[in-house]
Parts: C-alpha cells; structure tokens; sequence
C-alpha cells in the first residue's frame, strides 16, 4: 500500500469548506472549556444525535471525553475573533466572550448562529480522534449568516454574493484576481511594460471566464474568496476582484512580481497598486479582508485569515 503524505492528505480534506464551531462543556469543578472546530456534523433527527471529532492529543480531550454534557455553538460571519481565541491556548477564554448558561449547564457562546446542547450519546474511538455523538436536548438558532472555513481559510458565503450581485449590476466592471505564487503575484505587461493584474475578457465577465482565459494561457488558478469589490469614478464602472494561488509555466507577457517590488513595479491602474500595497501588508499577517469603497477609499472588513 502506497505511504500517504498526512500534510497532502490535510490540504485534500481542506478541500471541502464546512462551517466553524465552537465546542464548549464543563470540567468536574465547574470551569468551563472550549475549542474550535470544524469537524461537526448532523447525524439523526430520531432520535436528535450530532457528532464531532476531538483529538486525542488535545488537551481537553479527556474533559470533553466523560462531561455529561457539552454543546456545539455555530459561529456567524462576524465571529471570527472567537474562532481564534477558542482556536489558542489562552487560558482565560470563556473572559474574553459573551456567553451564558444552557440546558445541562453547558456554555453557550452569545451571538452564534445555532446553539445546540447535547448529552453524552456515545464515544467512539477512531484512529488519532475520537467521535463523540451527543443527544440534543435543546438548541437555539438566529438570523444571519455563517463563518466559513475553506482550503485553511475563513470566508463569508453571505457578504461575499451581495457585494458582487450589486457590483455586476454595473456594465463597466472589471473582473480580475490577486493570484499569489509563494510571496509573488501575477501580472501581465501591456506593449509599453506597463503591469496590471489578470482579468476576465469580454463584456460579462466573471471569474469564471477569467480562469478558462488563464487555462488556456497554460495557468492554473485557484480562487479562494473574493478580495475587493469598489467603484472606479476613473472608468466610471465597477472592479472586483479576487484573491488565490496560481501555477504552470508563464505565457509570454506575464510575469510573477515579488512583492517586495510592488512598490516600484510600474502598475498601470492606481486602483490595482493601491489594492496590492494593502495585499503586501495583509501577507506579513497571514490575515485577509474584503475591501469595499472606491478606487482610493473605503473599509476593510476582515474575513481571511491563516488559522
């Protein structure tokens, strides 16, 4: 049998974007613990059972393994801060949240988008996790929209289609990506040397003709969420713009640009310079947003970012 590569394996299940739980219980004395999670899924209505997977090697693995109780928070688009704090080793997670008290005395973290109280079904022991299947004995849910997780990465399913829908709407929009290759974007030189970033041809244009525009050049791109939506008062039309990976041999005309030298990189549109300045500074980070405005201002709403 052939050896699998665990990292490969890792990326492979990355594949497939699931929501972002928080899974909460109480230790013997009371304290209340907690981690994020993504593994959690539905399993029966009758009876009402859902399952989640811990680590064996997590340090409240053994808590969550013989606790009585414990509950499934969905996160909502604007809880990515409480991903990350349940995602560290912060000893003093449940002071920094807003939470409360649910059936079986289980935490319930506020502002999530389903809360679901559970008790102990059942464990079952699978490789280097443990399944553990609770009974819901109450739960709660709210308006609003999920915290997504995809490919390593948050993204916002509900803010990401309205602000492209009203984009669209506008004739004058220009489709194009911030496709990165290790810590250089892709570009492409006009006759004059001039650089600007890959766009989708024709009149509708979408992501979808730009990556069969780029395929047929010989590149693969891989998009990852959407990067920029704003008003261009220069061409008096509208840009969006993307941001993923992107591999295969450069075509003539296109070239990978580190970002080192954006900076002094003759970028044809203020618009794409300004939004790559921002990209260069967000990959110190590892942390993504959405910018929506116009072409020179606007907000930065974070959405991605490394986990």
């Amino acid at each position: 049998m052939t050896a699998i590569d665990p990292k490969a394996l890792r990326n492979a299940f990355g594949a497939f974007a699931t929501g972002v739980t928080v899974i909460t219980t109480r230790q013997d004395d009371g304290t209340p613990r907690g981690f994020t999670a993504n593994s959690f899924t539905s399993v029966s209505l009758d009876p009402p059972l859902l399952l989640v997977c811990l680590a064996k090697s997590a340090h409240s693995a053994t808590t969550f393994a013989t606790a009585p109780h414990f509950a499934v928070n969905v996160l909502a688009e604007d809880q990515k801060a409480v991903s990350g704090l349940f995602a560290s080793r912060e000893a003093s997670k449940f002071n920094q949240c807003d939470w409360h008290a649910g059936a079986g005395d289980v935490p319930l973290i506020d502002g999530a988008l389903a809360q679901f109280a559970c008790a102990r079904e059942n464990l079952v022991d699978a490789g280097d996790h443990l399944i553990l299947i609770g009974r819901v004995v109450d739960f709660a849910t709210a308006e609003g929209n999920p915290l997504g997780y995809f490919k390593g990465r948050y993204f916002s399913i509900g803010l990401e289609d309205g602000l492209v829908k009203a984009a669209a709407q506008n004739r004058r929009t220009r489709v194009g990506a911030v496709l990165a290759c290790g810590d250089a974007v892709l570009m492409e030189a006009d006759s004059t040397g001039r650089l600007s970033l890959p766009l989708a041809p024709g009149p509708a244009a979408n992501i979808d003709t730009l990556r069969a525009r780029l395929a047929a050049l010989g590149l693969t791109a891989e998009v990852e969420f959407l990067y920029a939506v704003f008003d261009d008062r220069a061409d008096q039309g509208h840009g969006i713009y993307y941001h993923g990976q992107v591999s295969g041999t450069l075509p003539a005309a296109f070239h990978l640009i580190p970002l080192a030298d954006l900076a002094a990189a003759p970028i044809a549109h203020a618009a794409e310079a300004q939004m790559l300045h921002r990209y260069a500074e967000e990959y110190k980070h590892g942390s993504f947003g959405v910018y929506q405005g116009n072409e020179t201002t606007g907000t930065v709403r974070r959405l991605a970012g490394a986990h």
